[in-house]
């Protein structure tokens, strides 16, 4: 979905189209439950003890208000916990033949569990909220709420928003938008809150995203800083069609299945990655990168392959140790933009997945260029309804993807598959793979309050001609949003924005920066990589480690790519070459070569024979 704006204060004031206000609560039915409970059991005991004590608009929600909510005030939320077991949790016990980096996914995922564990009571009773609001607001054409996203697929990671989708009953007279539908949801739940909750330590927030493609209502608890959210959409069936594609090729529980005892590696290996791009504060898809599901879509591909399954089973009873090696079959898989060159397809069924490299034909500039062009096709959709779920990924965009991509790949290539060289080094990679950046270091602000913010960005070309722009480390003095944009981010893809810039030189040997000569330079925010900190030094500054690290591996990424467009013109001067000669033999062969309506004139020593006869 493209970035949004959010107009809070405006939508407050708007009043409902069809809110009944004067209509008693009715009894939540099991509708929806039960098809929550077919997507992630777990959110079923919660919502059934709300929709059963709120049959009466007099009764109050013991599990909202007296109960989960008010108990934990919102600074006693458990904060997203870093990549370990606190040092007071018991460790668990070790497998035979393990290494710490084993230990560490384990612990990893453990603690992910044992957050998740923490607020889902909380995330229950905002669900259970939701559906009563829902159903206030639109009956009797409320249809059900249907659970999707990370949650419906048990990928969840600390920090996750639940994701629900309110369907709507098809013999809804009034027929309304999707947008109307969560105008009028948004007023039933605030006058749900004022009724039960304004005695009561809770912290609600609401924001009704009406400008995205996709109109969203968020609805939040607890503080600014580490909410509980759930987002609202409205007839949506995508959503729901990928849970159950997953579900079907055996990548997330199956809800007529008994939850199995251990998580399937595919399941697994998705949530680390999920979990790796919120701790790289990878782009997101309202910021102009890639979508999760199109992450998770080549995760199962590479999960899917007959090697990462025979590396695997060398594993054999070692959970930890699979996982280390899919996960290190996912990062060797699209370790550089050639590998995100091409089109990745499923087959309806899930039973197949196929990765196409791009095929350069022509001789215009998309042929030579030597960017990556990535396509993830949508596998609940196929033929003319076949969708691309990528966006355009600009030059700055890719140079992010791929010094992660890489630099996680270079990583797990160093944990060793047995014996450790010392005690805790596999641990120590894995920490650095999964390690944590600052929020917002890949976003770029729609504004500048006081100091310039020191990113890298792409700017001018490395080598003339070649298409490849040049890394450069920048200060963004300002930024000019667009006309209308109220976001307090830009998007990667926002060619229509401005941020004046001043260029800096590196010296390699100090890492200190100095101003560059020349006048301050106007870029697009699609110019934009990410930030980076830069410590002042008298008349200079200083880059810290991780953005000398990235500016230098960025740097390389550009050469690599100058080297390939020469290839690529090397390989078309060659095809331009051989084209004459190929057009040549094709046309003697088509008149040597006997045709359809001509093969009965060839002579043939049957046919020879058969006229002497005659």
């Amino acid at each position: 979905d493209s970035a949004t704006s959010r107009q809070r204060g405006s939508n407050r004031n708007k009043q409902p189209h069809s809110t009944d206000k004067g209509a008693g609560t009715r009894t939540i039915t099991s509708a929806s439950a039960v098809e929550m409970k077919a997507m992630a059991p777990e959110f079923v005991p919660g919502a059934l003890a709300v929709a059963q004590a709120m049959q009466g608009a007099e009764n109050m929600p013991p599990n909202i208000g007296r109960g989960t909510l008010s108990a934990m005030h919102p600074q006693g939320l458990p904060q997203q916990p870093v990549a370990a077991y606190p040092a007071t949790h018991p460790q668990p016990p070790q497998p035979e033949g393990s290494n710490s980096g084993e230990i560490f996914l384990m612990q990893m995922l453990g603690t992910m569990d044992q957050h998740m564990q923490q607020v889902r009571e909380i995330q229950q009773a905002l669900v259970a909220t939701v559906e009563h609001a829902c159903r206030q607001a639109l009956e009797p054409y409320f249809g059900r709420l249907v659970l999707v996203g990370s949650a419906a697929l048990r990928v969840e990671t600390p920090g996750s928003d639940v994701d629900v989708v309110c369907f709507t009953r098809r013999d809804n007279p009034q027929n309304l938008s999707a947008l109307d539908v969560l105008r009028c949801v948004d007023w039933a739940l605030r006058d749900l809150i004022h009724q039960h909750f304004m005695d009561y330590p809770v912290n609600f927030t609401q924001e009704l995203i009406d400008v995205a493609r996709v109109p969203i209502l968020r609805v939040l608890w607890g503080p600014a800083d580490n909410p509980v959210a759930v987002d609202v959409s409205v007839d949506q069936p995508g959503p729901l069609e990928h849970v159950r594609w997953f579900q079907r090729v055996g990548a997330a529980p199956s809800p007529k299945s008994p939850p199995p005892v251990v998580a399937p590696l595919v399941t697994l290996t998705l949530r680390c990655v999920k979990w790796w791009l919120k701790q790289r504060q990878i782009p997101r898809t309202k910021e102009g990168g890639l979508p999760t599901m199109a992450w998770l879509l080549m995760a199962v591909h590479v999960c899917s392959l007959r090697e990462t399954h025979e590396q695997a089973m060398v594993s054999g009873q070692r959970p930890m140790a699979a996982l280390l090696t899919s996960l290190a079959a996912f990062f060797c898989y699209y370790q550089c933009l050639e590998r995100l060159d091409g089109v990745l397809k499923f087959a309806t069924d899930g039973t197949a997945s196929d990765f196409s490299r791009r095929e350069r034909i022509g001789s215009g500039p998309a042929s030579l260029s030597p960017w990556a062009e990535l396509a993830v096709l949508d596998p609940t959709k196929s033929g003319k309804e076949s969708i691309n779920l990528v966006p355009r990924l600009f030059p700055a965009t890719q140079l992010l993807l791929a010094h992660e991509l890489q630099r996680a790949h270079e990583r797990l290539e160093k944990v060793p598959r047995g014996q450790e060289a010392t005690l805790g080094e596999s641990s120590r990679i894995l920490e650095e793979v999964f390690g944590r950046l600052p929020e917002g270091m890949n976003t770029l602000p729609s504004y500048v309050v006081s100091e310039a913010i020191a990113a890298l960005v792409v700017c001018g070309e490395g080598a003339a001609g070649t298409g490849v722009e040049e890394v450069e480390i920048a200060l963004i003095d300002s930024v000019a949003p667009k006309s209308g944009w109220q976001a307090d981010f830009l998007l990667r893809g926002d060619n229509k924005s401005e941020m004046v810039v001043k260029l800096l030189d590196l010296e390699d040997r100090t890492g200190r920066c100095h101003l560059r000569d020349g006048k301050p330079v106007s870029l697009c925010p699609c110019s934009f990589v990410s930030r980076v900190v830069l410590e002042q030094d008298g008349h200079s500054w200083r880059i810290d480690t991780e953005g000398l690290d990235r500016f230098k591996a960025m740097r390389q990424i550009t050469q690599n790519l100058v080297l390939r467009r020469q290839k690529l013109e090397e390989q078309h001067a060659l095809q331009a070459q051989a084209a004459p000669a190929k057009a040549e033999d094709s046309v003697k062969a088509s008149e040597t070569s006997p045709t359809v309506s001509t093969v009965t004139t060839v002579p043939s020593p049957l046919r020879s024979a058969r006229s002497t006869a005659v």
